[in-house]
């Protein structure tokens, strides 16, 4: 048997906590994060290529935006939806509106003027072509 040991500071102030979030939330998720949300991005990589996809849900291809400064890539999406179009005070308002942003520092090994991005269902393609590896000119000298 394991002993725990009560702190009712926290127990207290757990109960309260939950005692005013059913008051006032009225039984609505009070889990939701506040943190703002970044944009997803998945990343793969073949001899040829690195392929991100980052998604944008919601966004039209108009609002989004791919820079590569030196080497830096970034992302960008930049929504005009109005938020005053509403039917009222939100309840609870997780859809993302305003602007994102992700930047990424591309490795030496790829050709940054074949950067190509295609954005189709949601979702932006990039493709990073990678150089070509040059094998090292090795050769055997004789020692006399």
């Amino acid at each position: 048997m394991t002993l725990v040991k009560w702190n009712p500071t926290r127990s207290l102030m757990t109960d309260f906590d939950q005692m005013v979030n059913t008051i006032f939330d009225e039984g609505w998720n009070n889990k939701i994060s506040t943190k703002k949300k970044s944009i997803a991005v998945d990343i793969t990589e073949n001899e040829k290529a690195f392929i991100l996809v980052a998604d944008f849900p919601g966004f039209e291809k108009k609002e989004i935006n791919l820079n590569l400064e030196e080497d830096r890539l970034t992302l960008s999406a930049k929504n005009k939806t109005n938020d005053n179009s509403n039917n009222g005070p939100y309840r609870i308002k997780e859809r993302q509106t305003g602007n994102l942003s992700r930047s990424f520092i591309l490795p030496e090994n790829v050709i940054t003027d074949n950067i190509k991005g295609k954005f189709k269902d949601g979702s932006l393609i990039v493709n990073i072509p990678k150089m070509e590896e040059v094998e090292p000119n090795i050769r055997e000298i004789k020692i006399s």
